[in-house]
Parts: C-alpha cells; structure tokens; sequence
C-alpha cells in the first residue's frame, strides 16, 4: 500500500495562485453579455441567453445591443455608462424585467442580468435596513454590534447560519457572533487558517464587498465564446457578481454541508477587516436588491465599528499621553542621572506600553525594571538590534524566530519593542512581554488545509471542521499600534529630558573642572605638606616616639598618600568620560612595544615575564587612550601575582572568525585584544565588581595597595570607543581580560 507525501509548501502556493478570476464561466441564475464601445455590438454571452432571453448566443454574436433591449432600457444603460460608477438599473428585455450591474472588463462592457419579479422594489429592502438598525444602535460595544448585525442579516436573507469573521494580522479568521438554525453547526469562537482564504479570494473580496453562490451543486454556465482573441484567455470575471466558482471552493462548501452562501466584507479603511459569511443547507437565490441591502447594513457596520474603535484608541492613547506627560515631568525634577530616575519610576515605565519588564541601554551599563534578560543577555541583544536595525522602531511577538537566543529567556522576553535612541551606537529602550501559552480551537487542524488527490491531479480542501485545539508556545501578547505609538512619543520626550540632563551636565562638568582647580590648589598642597611633615618628624625625633609612634606616623603618610591618589584617580576617571576621540590607524604593535618600555620597571621589580605570541594589527582607535588600557591591564597583572613560581602575562589578539570562548565575541568582524596573567584569579561572583571605582577586593595595603580605579578608568575608555571590556577568571587559575574596539564613527 502506498501513501502520497504531505503536501508541499510549493503544492499550497499553487493553489493560492489558482485564477478564480478566469474560470470561463457564471453561475445559472443569471446572464452574461460583453460588448463592446461605441458600436454596442455583442462581443461575448453566456451560453444560458435562449432561456433566459429567447435568443441563442449564436443568434446574438456580433449583433448590435439595441436588438435586445427597449429604447427606455437602452437609453437608462447609456446614461449609466456615462457616469463613474453604476447602480443596479432595472432594465427589460424579451418581455422580462431584470436588474442589471455594468463593468468594464478587458476593453469591453460587462453586464450581469438576473430576472426580478415585477414588483420588485429596492426601495422596500432599505426599508427592511432602515427597521434593523434599531437593534444595531442599541447594541453595546463592539462584539454586541457584531452579534446584531448576524441577526439582522439573517432575518434579511433567511440563511440558516450567519457568522462574523475578523481576520487577525496573519490572515488567519475568528467567529465573533453568530446566528444559526439549531441544526446547524455552531462556528463561534473557532478560527479558520488563513489558507481557508487564499490571498487572490481576500483581493476579490476588498474589490469587490458581495459574493453570492446560490446554488454550490449547479453547473456552471460557460461563455461563447469561452476565450477572447484579443487576449488568448477567458474574460475577466473579476468585477462580474455572477463570476462561476472555483471547485475547491465548492468542494470546501460541500464538505462543511452548505448548498448556497453569501460573503459581504466588512472593509476598515480600505483594507479587509473581516467578513459576514453567510451559510444554507439547500440553494437559495437571495435577490439582488435584498443582497445590495445587506452590503448597505455591512457599511454602516463596518463605519460604527471604525467610530468605537477610533473612540477606544483616543481613550487609550489619552491614557498613555498621562503616563508619558508623569514621567517626564518626574524626570525634569528629579536630581538623580537619568538611568537612575527612569529605574525610579518603574510602574509609570511598563505601564506606558503594558510591558512585563524594560532595559535602558543609555550609558555604560544596562538599567534593568520589573522581568528581564540578564544584563549580558541584553547587551548581546542590543549589539543585534543595532546591526539589524539602524534606526526606528522594532517590535515582535516571537523575539526568538529573529533572534534565537533569546529562546532561553523566553519566559521573560518572548516579546520585544525597541525604540533606538543613537543612530551612532547601541543606544536602546527595550520592553519585554513574557511568553503566554494559549489555546487556540480550530475549525479542523489548520496543519492540514488541503489534502492531495487521487493520482495528484489537484488538491482538495480538507473534509473535517471538527474542533481542533492547538497549544500556542514561545509568543507573548501582540503589541498594539498604542505600544508602539506610546514608545515612540515617548522616545521623542526623552530625547527633550536628554538635552537638559545634557545642558544641566555641561554645566556641571564645568563647575567640577572648577572645582578640581581648587582642589588641586587647595587640598594636594596640604597632603603633600602632610607628607613632609611626617617625614621631618621620623627623621628628626623618631627615636623619641619609639616603635609604635613611628608605625603609626607611618600610617598617616600613607593615608595622605593614598587620599591624593584617590582624587587623582576620581579625576581622571572624570575626564576619560568626557574626552574627544582622536580616531587614527594604530599600528597596534608598536604601541604595545611603547607600553611595555613605560611600565618595564614595574615589570623587571615584580619579576614578570611578558610575551607577545604574534604580530598585533593595524586598528582604528584613539591611540592615547588605548595606549592607557593596555598600561591598566598591564599593571594590574604585574601586581595580582602568586606568591610563588613563575610570573607571566601573555598580550594578544582573536582576528575575525578566529574561536574564541563565549562571550567574548561580540561581532564576527572585530578584533578581541586580550591580556592573560597566571597569577591569583578572581572568583565569578566578582568579575564585574572590579570594575567599580575605588572597589579593592583585598586590603589596601595588600597587593602594593592601589586606588582600585584602573580598570574602571580602562573600561570607560575601551566603551568610549563602543567596545567592551570584560574577565574570564577563576580562583587560583588566572585572569583573561578581553577587549573590543567598535567602528569609527562615520
């Protein structure tokens, strides 16, 4: 026994390519003619005109259109023609009324005649609308309004079953409201995936607002003659109401038990919104003037939904507007830097957008509220936003399918919107939603749209629309148009708060610059004067203090001398946060050779042995200041040594593509300078502590003492230049520390 493979996705997109506006015939309940202008000559007709016209196609073919109708019906088609857009013109022709739609379709008119009773008046089902709308004023909120306008079409038409479908952002469809015969199957709440729809149906039904098959089980009627000669193809069909019907079309309607149905679309600016899908177990002609009347009650549906949708987003825009307008004045007030006071105002942060948690990447380091990655994780997902998206906004509800990582902390983040604050560096606003798992119920497995045929002649709709329940995993909630639109005014008043905190800092590195002047005049001269006081006393009355008198002097000299390195240090880590990069290609050997020589007798009195395993290269940067990171690492290394054994440090680099440990590499094209020492390691809980100003792990006095700002001086300069500077280490195993340089701004 053998079994055809699944259906391919290269299977399903040819049968959403299939040309539903090209099956060369209408269905039986009306009559098609095509002619042509100015002449009026029938081109085109379908092969129903004997019984419905008295006249054969042939008998009709290339004969003028004044042959077929009255002077009175002529002149009302001629008047229509005339004019942009036509309505329903009840015209008469071989002794019969019908109600006649005029199109234009590949160079020719297209008319679409269907009998009407005599008395037939449009007027009298507008009138039936004008009675439904009632219910429909009185309806409350969006789903009431829904559920009245199924009612009102059902009782307009007498289908057995009407329901309304919103199609979400993928296209796929939900049952809002329903009205049904008891017999009847009940749709509501399931949903239908997109393929139910193809795209080229969804296009027909934007252009086109009415669709009605009244008999799904007739045959087609074909037309004469079934290709046209200018275009070697069937007529356009496109804009014809009676346009015959795609047979997985009719199949789908025969295996959900429908004999007749009826589409109206429901339209939000231009765009499909959803549909009122009208079904029928046996055929059933609903007239065309009643089916104008339902399109009629389907605007004015659509234009109150728009109203209350409008209404709701102003509410809610209004809503984030006083978030937004709370945390900038509490920003403006506040003393703290800025990271500081956004981390302050936590539940005015996340509510402005309905996030679980949010990281503000404004500075050296993330500032993490409420549920977030970790502070590595974010970086490593802000160095990807930047190179992915150079600007603007980004949202998704599935943060992993674009960046896959982020899976393992899908419980935190498995939605992400990002405002970009810096065009020049990883500048960003992160808010996070957490995964929900939900359940969604199917009409049907929607895994399973179409099924294969016998002998693979073409597909076949599936047969089954019995509840199907799917668990949802790895999204979190939708961002709507309201989060996005909140997190980008409110990037633009950030902006604002950024050029006062800005204005306010300049003013303020001004006054420190200042007042380091004075204290440079003021308080050094002193410790030095300390200093020297010591010393004459040691030297000229040591003896009489004894031992402990001069152990404690001692002490306050080196107290004053470690208070002076200490401004010193908060000086210059000041000032590396505020310098202007002199960009240049550095031959990043020979400034290593120049480091080495300025600390070489550091290195000869700690007995370190240094090596260089290969040629450095040439790299854009700030020589100085890099000149600088490699003196700190340097002397770092020299000074935390084992108390025994051999003393070495190794200077290198990773080239682009080069394996190294995770995470060091922070882009693939970049190099990751490093300098690794065997000496006494540092524990994990502590690899980014030693980065603080002023933190020591050990006492002062151990380890040459030190005002334990080198590496926080060297980390702020490598980030000035948009690289990274981190530590592997382990207690007992040495440290590694890396280095990164980013790009040079344009």
């Amino acid at each position: 026994m053998s079994t055809r493979p699944p259906v391919s996705e290269a299977e399903l997109s040819q049968c959403e390519r299939e040309p539903i506006h090209l099956l060369g015939g209408i269905q039986p309940h009306g009559v098609l003619l095509a002619f042509s202008e100015p002449d009026l000559t029938l081109r085109l007709v379908s092969a129903n005109t004997e019984a419905l016209l008295g006249r054969s196609p042939e008998a009709l073919l290339g004969q003028p259109l004044p042959g077929l109708f009255p002077p009175s019906s002529l002149a009302l088609l001629t008047r229509a023609l005339a004019q942009p857009v036509s309505g329903l013109l009840r015209l008469e022709a071989a002794g019969r009324f019908f109600i006649g739609v005029p199109h234009r379709s590949d160079g020719l008119v297209v008319l679409d005649l269907e009998p009407t009773a005599e008395g037939t008046n449009e007027e009298e089902a507008l009138g039936m609308v004008d009675l439904l709308l009632s219910p429909l004023a009185r309806a409350q909120g969006p789903k009431g309004l829904l559920q009245a306008a199924a009612e009102a079409v059902r009782a307009l038409t007498s289908f057995d079953r009407v329901m309304v479908y919103r199609f979400d952002a993928d296209w796929h469809g939900e049952v809002l409201a329903e009205s049904r015969d008891e017999s009847m199957d009940g749709f509501l709440g399931l949903h239908f995936p997109a393929s139910d729809i193809p795209a080229q149906a969804r296009a027909l039904y934007t252009r086109h607002t009415l669709r009605l098959i009244a008999d799904a089980r007739a045959e087609p009627v074909p037309l004469r003659p079934p290709v046209l000669p200018s275009e070697g193809r069937p007529l356009d069909l496109s804009g014809s109401a009676l346009r015959s019907v795609s047979p997985v079309h009719l199949e789908y309607l025969a295996n959900m038990g429908v004999g007749a149905s009826m589409s109206i679309s429901l339209l939000r600016d231009g765009r499909l919104w959803g549909l009122i899908a009208c079904h029928h177990r046996t055929p059933l002609l609903v007239p065309l003037a009643t089916r104008r009347a339902c399109d009629v009650l389907a605007r004015l549906v659509s234009l109150q939904l728009a109203a209350e949708e409008r209404a709701s987003v102003s509410a809610e825009l209004a809503r984030r507007a006083h978030f937004q307008t709370q945390l900038v004045e509490r920003l403006s007030e506040q003393a703290a830097t800025l990271p500081t006071a956004l981390s302050q105002q936590a539940e005015l942060l996340l509510g402005l957008t309905g996030a679980g948690g949010v990281a503000l990447l404004l500075g050296e380091a993330p500032v993490l509220v409420g549920q977030t990655p970790s502070s590595e994780d974010v970086r490593e997902l802000a160095l990807w936003l930047a190179g992915q998206h150079s600007d603007g906004t980004f949202h998704t509800e599935r943060l992993a399918r674009h960046h896959p990582p982020a899976a393992e902390y899908a419980d935190v983040a498995s939605g992400l919107l990002a405002v970009r604050l810096d065009e020049t560096s990883p500048r960003f606003i992160l808010w996070f939603r957490p995964e929900v798992a939900r359940t969604v119920t199917w009409a049907g497995n929607p895994q399973k749209p179409v099924v294969p045929g016998p002998g693979a002649s073409r597909l076949h709709p599936r047969a089954s629309f019995d509840a199907w329940r799917e668990t949802v995993r790895g999204a979190s909630l939708s961002w709507t148009p309201e989060d996005v639109a909140a997190a980008e005014g409110f990037r633009s008043a950030l902006v604002g708060v950024l050029l006062r905190h800005a204005a306010a800092l300049a003013r303020s590195n001004a006054e420190l610059d200042a007042f380091g002047g004075t204290v440079a005049h003021d308080l050094k001269e002193p410790l030095r004067g300390i200093q020297q006081y010591v010393g004459f006393l040691l030297e000229d009355h040591g003896e009489q203090l004894g031992e402990e008198g001069q152990r404690q002097l001692e002490e306050v000299r080196w107290l004053a001398a470690r208070t002076q390195g200490q401004m010193d240090a908060l000086f210059e880590y000041s000032r590396a946060g505020r310098v202007e990069l002199a960009w240049g290609e550095v031959d990043m050997h020979e400034l290593v050779d120049e480091v080495l020589l300025t600390v070489s007798a550091r290195l000869q009195e700690n007995q370190l042995e240094v090596r260089v395993p290969r040629r450095l290269p040439r790299v854009e940067c700030d020589g100085v200041r890099i000149q600088q990171v490699w003196v700190n690492l340097l002397t770092n290394a020299a000074k935390y040594h084992q108390s025994s054994g051999p003393r070495r440090v190794e200077l290198g680099y990773h080239g682009p593509g080069e394996p190294l440990s995770h995470p060091a590499r922070r882009r693939a094209d970049e190099y990751v300078f490093y300098v690794r020492d065997n000496g006494i390691g540092i524990a994990e809980r502590f690899h980014e502590d030693i980065f603080e100003m002023f933190r020591r792990l050990h006492p002062a006095h151990s380890y040459g003492g030190g005002s334990g700002a080198g590496l926080a001086i060297a980390r702020r300069l490598v980030r000035l230049h948009g690289g990274e500077l981190w530590v592997e280490s382990s207690p007992g195993q040495g440290s590694t520390f890396f280095f990164t340089l980013g790009e040079r701004p344009l």
